[in-house]
This record gives structure tokens, sequence and C-alpha cells, in this order.
């Protein structure tokens, strides 16, 4: 313990996740059983599945020009049943303006590749 803070082996932590994967599992039981936090485990098991899926990176084109660059983003997201909007957002001089509905994962890759 450091800080308050338990501090756990990867290994077990990894073969937490593995068993809180499988199907019929209750994870807070699990959680339980170990003497582990539930909210810890899924923390785990986000962190695993960031981990081990594949990102996909977006083409981008970095031009030196002092106007802002309008970027259209385009999913194939389900219409939402309250009007479209426009959502605008400026990282480090980058203005970022979607219209209509953003896919969550997209946009994290989106602003991922701006903030680097």
């Amino acid at each position: 313990m450091r800080n308050g803070k338990r501090i756990y082996v990867s290994a077990f932590k990894a073969w937490l996740v593995e068993q809180a994967l499988k199907p019929e599992v209750s994870v807070a039981g699990l959680a339980l059983r170990h003497g582990v936090n539930a909210n810890q485990l899924r923390s785990w098991m986000k962190l695993e599945h960031w981990q081990s899926s594949p990102h996909t990176l977006l083409p981008v084109t970095v031009v030196a020009d002092a106007r802002p660059a309008e970027v259209v983003a385009t999913t194939n997201a389900r219409q939402p049943t309250q009007p479209k909007g426009v959502m605008e957002i400026e990282v480090g001089g980058t203005v970022i303006r979607l219209r209509g509905p953003v896919d969550t994962e997209q946009l994290k890759a989106v602003l991922a590749v701006v903030r680097a």
C-alpha cells in the first residue's frame, strides 16, 4: 500500500480481467471475492479493451494557413430525434466544426490526433 492505495501485481490484474470477461460472470461478485473494488475492476477492463483494440488514425494534412480549417465529419449513426446542431471545438488554434450526429469514437480519434 502506498499513499493509502493498494498496488496490485500486473499478472493478478490481467487474470482478474480475463475472468471478468467470461460470459455469465458477475463483475461485482468477482471483485468482491478477490477484495477489489468493482469500479476498479471495470476500469482495468476498459483499459484492457482500449489497449487490445486496434486504433485507426485518420489521414491529416497540416497546412500553414492563418484561417481555421473546416472539418466535416460524416457518420453512419442513426439520425437523432432532436434537431441537428453544430458543434465547434478549438484545440491549439485548430477549429473543428461538426454538423449533425457525431460518432463518439471518431470524435475521440480526431481529437487525439489534433492534440498530438
